[in-house]
């Protein structure tokens, strides 16, 4: 299969190649919920790089800076996606590409990781590492990342927290049930990280302002990809959203001022309110 890439987004061989799946999300505060469709409202609406991925654009381009070789930033969605691939330009990702068809709308994470992974598989070279946040702020599934390990067929860890490069492969830490898991994977291999792995760099406004002018940014949709409507979108989703609702509010906390023995005496008099202590209790 021809990738019908341009040269700009080929990369040589001899370098270490690390793609980053991006998403923009809307900024928490701003999410609105389309309940006819069950989708997010992204029109309108301010966004942002998620979180999460923003820790995995940090993580590639330090990796960059310490074994040579490019990152290619990755994000699949509108038009307006393009705004978080020129902050990822602007960080020092070398390349961008950008997934966009309206029949990608309303796709679930199956079919989501489906067409990112069709996407990365047209990479030359494929790359030998994948780089994800762990889940992202609007969905928060944690689903695509493992799903695009399984549609490639590549070892992954979720959750790393430490990445420390070794010849062919990479020696990572996972925070998992309290326990720190130390793990060697071989490369290529797909890690999705948390926010202990690092903490993303600040970009001056110079360089925001030079990754809008003058930057190619490769768009693909579902004829580049060699996709079938039935396998994207709507159509290709495993999964239905059916109803929406908000949790249930939390409880008010109450603060305690005042010297030591007075917080004391005023939690002891709150906890006997309750019936949780008793005044026998309290005077022990």
């Amino acid at each position: 299969m021809k990738s019908g890439l341009p040269d700009f987004i080929k990369g040589d061989c001899s370098t270490v190649n690390i793609v980053v799946c991006i998403k923009q999300v809307p900024d928490a505060p701003s999410i609105r919920m389309d309940k006819e469709r069950m989708t997010i409202i992204r029109e309108g609406v301010e966004s942002i790089i998620n979180p999460l991925d923003a820790v995995a654009l940090d993580a590639a381009l330090a990796l960059k800076e310490k074994l040579g070789g490019r990152v290619i930033a990755l994000t699949m969605g509108p038009p307006q996606s393009e705004e978080a691939l020129r902050e990822a330009l602007a960080a020092g990702a070398d390349h961008a590409v950008l997934i966009t068809d309206p029949r990608f709308a309303g796709a679930d994470t199956l079919a989501t990781s489906h067409t990112l992974a069709r996407a990365i598989s047209r990479l030359e070279p494929f790359p030998d590492l994948i780089l994800c946040g762990k889940q992202s702020i609007d969905s928060d599934t944690g689903h695509v990342g493992p799903q695009i390990a399984e549609e490639l067929d590549l070892p992954q860890v979720c959750g790393v927290t430490e990445i420390h490069p070794e010849e062919n492969s990479l020696m990572v830490r996972q925070a998992s049930d309290g326990f720190l898991n130390t793990l060697r994977v071989s490369l290529p291999a797909l890690l999705t990280v948390s926010r202990d792995l690092t903490v993303p760099r600040y970009l001056p406004f110079g360089e925001i302002e030079r990754a809008f002018e003058g930057r190619d940014i490769l768009r693909q949709g579902l004829a580049d990809l060699e996709l079938d409507e039935r396998e994207v979108g709507f159509d290709g989703s495993a999964t239905t959203v059916l109803r929406l609702y908000r949790p249930p509010p939390k409880r008010r906390g109450e603060l305690l001022s005042g010297t030591s023995q007075e917080i004391v005496e005023g939690l002891i008099r709150k906890l006997e309110s309750l019936s949780i202590i008793d005044e026998e209790d309290a005077g022990n």
